[in-house]
């Protein structure tokens, strides 16, 4: 086993990237014959940016995917030397960055040409542009192509290499937005092929729509959550994803409490009978939601316990009065597998009231990441 940060309190994340490159897979699978551009933004949904992306990157994926000119440059200083795309594009020193670091910034704004220009200098860089199609978020409108173009004649070494798009309902199957985005994708690509630009990667399908709109397969697909084994659709359109996080922790104590004892802050769990409560150091700090007091289960001995009482920063507590023998050092599962029942991010999704990429991104940096499966 790789292991990235050892544990010293018994609280971590267990990352498979076996799992992750079997993921990625399926993505070709569903969208045989495109090139694939894999979503690792956001410390690769919490599960490790250089980890993840060296898995992609032996996997032989086409591209990676960063937010952040930041992100680009810890993968950058990590070794990787394939494609990476910078989707949150930059600002000011940023564009210099991005030239020196050979990073691929998406462009929205007409104004990024020159600025990218001058951090270019003399040399050539290839860039995407960002149409906005109805997310209303980043990116020009189809109708101002024309436009861009114009101003992109007066910086000859900047290369037009990719036209991109970002669906806002995708996976919420709304196949008449849907379709309205695509179109509009489809005028823009029209409108630079018009203006003597032959863009190499036309993109816009997401891992929603990787897995069910695949009228949306251009060129390139921008898988995210599906690489992490998780379907946006929350129906599992594709029944072999295999999720790639696993959080677990242990009890650091168990104790016994007389029936009417209040648990943790504002006493909001009130035991109804002679109750063993077992304290967890997991808590709010380390992405395990506050929300999720009074809701959430998690797994130990092979049987579900509650979280009762407010979640704390560090700590949490669950009812083990009916699971005989549980004890300190237990294994407790709090997202993953333990025998045969599972903790899945979507039931802590929907017991946080939030999606399942809230939950995954959030598990705080503080909680150790282990790695198995890195080597092909």
């Amino acid at each position: 086993m790789d292991v990235q940060t050892s544990a010293i309190r018994p609280t971590h994340v267990l990352v498979d990237l076996g799992a992750i490159r079997r993921n990625l897979q399926l993505v070709r699978e569903a969208a045989v014959g495109r090139a694939v551009c894999g979503m690792v933004k956001a410390n690769a949904y919490g599960h490790g940016l250089v980890p993840v992306g060296r898995a992609l990157a032996e996997a032989n994926v086409d591209f990676l995917a960063v937010a952040l000119v930041e992100e680009g440059m810890r993968l950058r200083q990590a070794g990787l030397n394939l494609p990476i795309l910078v989707v949150g594009g930059a600002l000011d020193d940023g564009f210099v960055q991005l030239v020196a670091h050979n990073l691929t910034p998406v462009l929205f704004r007409k104004e990024h040409l020159r600025v990218l220009a001058e951090a270019a200098g003399g040399n050539s860089v290839a860039f995407h542009l960002k149409i906005d199609t109805g997310m209303a978020r980043l990116g020009i409108s189809a109708d101002a192509v024309p436009d861009f173009l114009e101003a992109l004649t007066r910086h000859p070494q900047l290369r037009l290499e990719g036209v991109l798009t970002h669906f806002a309902n995708a996976d919420l199957a709304d196949h008449e937005f849907n379709a309205r985005q695509l179109a509009l994708l489809e005028q823009a690509h029209d409108a630079l092929k018009k203006g003597g630009q032959q863009p190499r990667w036309v993109h816009i399908a997401n891992s929603a729509a990787v897995l069910s709109f695949p009228e949306a397969h251009q060129a390139l697909v921008r898988p995210g959550l599906m690489l992490y084994g998780l379907d946006p659709m929350h129906a599992r359109t594709s029944t072999a994803l295999a999720p790639a996080m696993r959080w677990v922790t242990s009890p650091v104590q168990v104790k016994t409490v007389p029936k009417g004892a209040r648990v943790s802050y504002g006493g909001r769990w009130v035991a109804t009978r002679e109750s063993r409560i077992a304290t967890l150091p997991i808590g709010y700090a380390d992405g395990y939601r506050r929300a999720l007091g009074n809701k959430a289960q998690v797994l130990i001995r092979g049987l579900r316990a509650p979280i009762i009482g407010t979640v704390c920063m560090d700590l949490c507590m669950i009812d083990v009065t009916d699971i005989a023998g549980a004890a300190v050092g237990d294994e407790v599962v709090l997202m993953g597998r333990q025998g045969t029942d599972e903790i899945s991010a979507y039931d802590l999704a929907r017991w946080g009231d939030t999606i399942p990429y809230e939950i995954i991104c959030g598990v705080g940096a503080r909680v150790p990441r282990q790695y198995i499966g890195g080597a092909r």
